[in-house]
């Protein structure tokens, strides 16, 4: 199943909102041996299962999607971190859309 624009906007809107929630965690002095992604599929997993249309969707799953997105974005040196969300959920999307190992495991 394709993404839809409405879906692509509420997966950044999910982006922004749990790097949010986990920047706070860390300023605050967070738990020191969790990562966005670990974070992120620990209180976020409803979520994602509906935005990406996914029920079945495993922690892992989301965990291991996040931290292989976050390279491959790296890669691609995108300095602007205001672009953050719409660069992710563009790399998630493409992974969801061809039903690739992103998503898989």
């Amino acid at each position: 199943m394709a993404f839809k624009t409405k879906d692509t906007n509420d997966m950044k809107i999910l982006l922004n909102e749990s790097n949010y929630a986990f920047s706070i965690l860390m300023e605050s002095g967070g738990v020191t041996n969790t990562d966005y992604a670990d974070y992120t599929s620990h209180h976020f997993i409803k979520s994602f299962r509906h935005a990406m249309q996914k029920p079945d969707l495993s922690r892992a799953q989301l965990a291991s999607m996040l931290r292989i997105a976050e390279k491959r974005r790296r890669r691609k040196d995108n300095s602007n971190s205001d672009k953050w969300a719409d660069v992710m959920a563009s790399i998630v999307v493409q992974g969801a859309n061809s039903n690739s190992e992103i998503v898989k495991n």
